[in-house]
């Protein structure tokens, strides 16, 4: 049975491709994984996802991470290059520096589920090949001695 609280929290949960961003401070996860964020950087980022496709100014976003104090732009590009490792963004297309003094979230880019391979792959077999090829090499060998020891014409 679902508590008002846990509606809450539920509704207060912002997904975007793989990732969803809890409410709680720091909160992102990517599929099972938990990612570790700063308490600023994750306001910052729950900012931007909060405005999708529009360009937010840094004075809006130094005040979404830092409240009521008076911080530099360093904080924020920290930030924003946090934001881009955590979220696999090194071409900067999820997070966008806009003409001017801002930035742009594109929902658009955000990455969809990763999928896993199916099929043949060459390395799914490994543990058959570290079983044959010693046991290959194991009878070549014998085989080989078995020819050169035979019985002796002569005898």
């Amino acid at each position: 049975m679902d508590t008002p609280d846990r509606n809450n929290a539920a509704a207060s949960r912002i997904e975007f491709g793989r990732f969803a961003l809890g409410p709680a401070f720091g909160s992102l996860r990517s599929g099972d994984r938990e990612l570790t964020l700063r308490p600023e950087t994750w306001a910052v980022l729950r900012y931007l996802v909060e405005h999708p496709d529009r360009v937010v100014s840094r004075e809006e976003l130094l005040d979404a991470g830092w409240p009521g104090f008076i911080a530099g732009e360093d904080p924020l590009a920290q930030s924003i290059d946090e934001l881009r490792r955590v979220l696999g963004d090194p071409d900067a297309r999820l997070i966008v520096a806009a003409p001017g003094p801002g930035y742009r979230f594109v929902l658009a880019a955000a990455p969809g589920e990763r999928r896993k391979a199916r099929g043949w792959h060459p390395l799914r077999w490994r543990w058959v090949y570290g079983i044959l090829a010693p046991l290959l090499l194991a009878v070549t060998v014998a085989v080989l001695m078995l020819m050169s020891c035979g019985p002796d014409p002569g005898a």
